[in-house]
């Protein structure tokens, strides 16, 4: 049988986007489809066959700061406002092969294997070099291909497992049966592919935007720190429902070998990136100042690839606001442009559009670095005060300090602090905070748990939608991620006084106490410590699944705070000066179960379903548990 497989194959002309004036900068996603040029003009034009290679980095979109969803809203750390767009497929198990739940693009089946596709016509056409490029800039191409298809099978493997391993391109004629290959493979193709990568970009130009070797160590230390995981090891993962009924267990995990061993592999790709560059600010020899160590962390974030912790991402001056997979112009945008308008809150007319649960803001321990605990008097008379620094550098919350309010929100705070409660006067008078579903501004865009996100929106910009779009860079890997996979790998092979080395760098960068636990406690309070560094990274997600967390993070319903304030007797304050005033009202805070998603976990959301579109017209293909 000969039935084409058309995700994988389509885009049969080869690459349809390149452009025809393209430099070495970083602005190189611009690309102009010329769709007219011959396929084998461009493997013989240096510019082109440049444009073609740079052409793969789209397959990135902005990874978490592509759309108003962040995958974190798959998780116990944020809620997606507004529903009917299919996060609730993940947080109430409903995904099923024919959708019934979202699709992210940037580690999506059906989107991906395109691109895998051009990445095997450029590694094909460049280990050929039939159009005589420059020996250096071909390898540089190919050495970037190899990255991107590394990338690419990264992204799949993570969702799915098992994936289909093209390595060729697939042409009309190509046989339809292209069976998953097992696991195991599929990382070692991974892996191949980065050290392939690590070779040929030895003598690359260090980039934020495109690979060079670093790039690929970096994302080596992810894939083998994902592989060594408890959900592939199959002693751990026995205790999965729908994994221990699997009948083809090789798709989803390792039959054999030494979990030990591949932690070993994990520990030492990691280092080699941390040995071959530096992070930011690791170098304190206690905590830092609680001043210091918030803008520390808002640094990261906010100065995007000119700190070095940032390894690889999207840089938006470079990408500009659009992009063939990433539409834009005219004044507005989609991903890291918008993500102020998509997260913010609705009394600066902005979306809301997912918003940090209690559960995420309980994981910030207090300034001291003890845990936060609802059951204890004082944290819960005041939960917002004396938090760990990136508590404050993360979220916005009742009172929190943000932007200069338009115009027409002046007359209900006038003084650029959040209202995420609700405020009775002396005369009966009850004020719906300006930020909450009840308040006087666009309240189906007010925020269902009292928090909002502040990591990732600009606070330089004023609140003017859409012709301020933000410049804050998408990450997609950073140094800290890796250092934090070295600790793991360590914790996992029992080196703890290494691991709390390491770790205790990230603390004192954050203002924390160094690290006394050890054993169990030792890997929870890591755990929770990369759950805060990571939030919004495309992190929580996959770290959920491979520790074999999801009913710890989705068998919960989503809390909200709820605030409630009365106002003291002798306050002059009227509602038309309200601002948080703990002299002027006393103030109650109740974490309480929101009914909005339904929140339950089942076992095969471990795992995606592959899409029963793509089984229609190649039936080798198995699906994965559960489905």
């Amino acid at each position: 049988m000969r039935k084409m497989k058309k995700t994988i194959i389509k885009c049969a002309v080869g690459f349809m986007f390149v452009s025809a004036i393209i430099s070495c900068q970083d602005d190189f996603l611009s690309t102009t489809p010329l769709s007219e040029i011959a396929e084998s003009n461009v493997w013989s034009s240096a510019k082109l066959a440049e444009a073609a290679v740079l052409d793969l980095y789209q397959a990135t979109w902005a990874g978490t700061l592509t759309r108003e969803e962040t995958t974190d809203a798959f998780t116990d750390q944020a809620v997606f406002t507004h529903p009917g767009r299919g996060v609730d497929g993940y947080t109430e198990g409903k995904m099923n092969p024919a959708g019934g739940y979202m699709d992210m693009q940037w580690m999506s089946w059906t989107q991906l294997y395109p691109f895998v596709r051009s990445a095997n016509i450029a590694i094909q056409k460049l280990t050929a070099n039939e159009g005589g490029l420059e020996a250096s800039l071909a390898n540089r191409l190919l050495g970037e291909a190899h990255f991107m298809r590394g990338y690419l099978f990264s992204q799949l493997m993570r969702q799915y497992g098992g994936i289909v391993l093209l390595t060729e391109p697939l042409t009309l004629e190509s046989e339809a049966s292209n069976p998953r290959a097992s696991f195991e493979a599929t990382v070692s193709q991974i892996i191949s592919d980065l050290d392939k990568a690590i070779v040929l970009l030895a003598d690359a130009p260090q980039s934020k935007a495109r690979a060079h070797k670093l790039t690929a160590h970096a994302l080596k230390s992810r894939v083998l720190t994902h592989a060594a995981s408890d959900l592939h090891d199959p002693v751990k993962n026995a205790a999965v429902s729908t994994i221990s009924g699997y009948g083809s267990k090789e798709l989803i995990g390792y039959t054999g070998g030494s979990q030990q061993a591949r932690w070993q592999a994990a520990q030492t790709a990691s280092k080699e990136l941390l040995d071959a560059t530096s992070g930011y600010k690791l170098d304190y020899a206690a905590p830092a100042p609680f001043a210091e160590a918030q803008k520390n962390y808002e640094d990261i974030w906010l100065d995007g690839d000119k700190n070095q912790d940032f390894i690889w991402g999207r840089m938006i001056e470079g990408f500009g606001y659009g992009s063939r997979t990433y539409p834009g112009g005219d004044g507005w945008s989609q991903g890291p442009g918008m993500v102020a308008l998509y997260h913010g809150p609705n009394g600066y007319h902005e979306w809301a559009g997912t918003t940090p649960t209690e559960a995420l803001a309980s994981k910030y321990s207090m300034s001291d670095g003890t845990t936060f605990d609802w059951n204890n008097p004082a944290h819960a008379a005041d939960p917002y005060g004396d938090r760990e620094a990136r508590f404050y550098a993360t979220l916005l919350f009742d009172g929190a300090p943000w932007k200069v309010r338009t115009s027409d929100v002046t007359k209900f705070d006038n003084f650029n602090e959040l209202q995420t409660g609700y405020y009775t006067f002396s005369d009966g008078t009850i004020v719906n905070g300006v930020d909450t579903r009840q308040g006087p501004i666009e309240d189906w865009n007010g925020s269902r748990t009292g928090y909002y996100f502040k990591k990732f929106s600009d606070p330089r910009l004023p609140a003017s939608w859409p012709n301020n779009l933000q410049k804050v860079d998408a990450p997609y890997i950073r140094y800290t991620e890796v250092l934090l996979n070295y600790v793991e790998a360590s914790i996992n092979l029992g080196q703890e006084a290494d691991a709390k080395v390491w770790l205790n760098k990230l603390r004192f960068r954050n203002g924390l106490p160094e690290v006394t636990e050890t054993g169990a406690d030792l890997l929870e309070l890591y755990k929770r410590e990369r759950d805060k560094e990571l939030v919004n990274e495309d992190a929580r997600l996959f770290d959920m699944k491979r520790w074999l967390e999801g009913p710890y993070s989705l068998d919960k319903q989503v809390q909200q705070t709820l605030i409630q304030a009365t106002q003291k007797a002798g306050s002059t304050m009227t509602p038309a000066n309200y601002r948080k005033s703990t002299a002027d009202f006393d103030y109650k805070y109740r974490p309480t179960d929101i009914v909005f998603e339904n929140r339950v976990w089942r076992d095969q959301v471990y795992f995606m379903p592959i899409p029963q579109n793509e089984i229609d017209r190649d039936p080798s293909l198995q699906q994965n548990p559960g489905y």
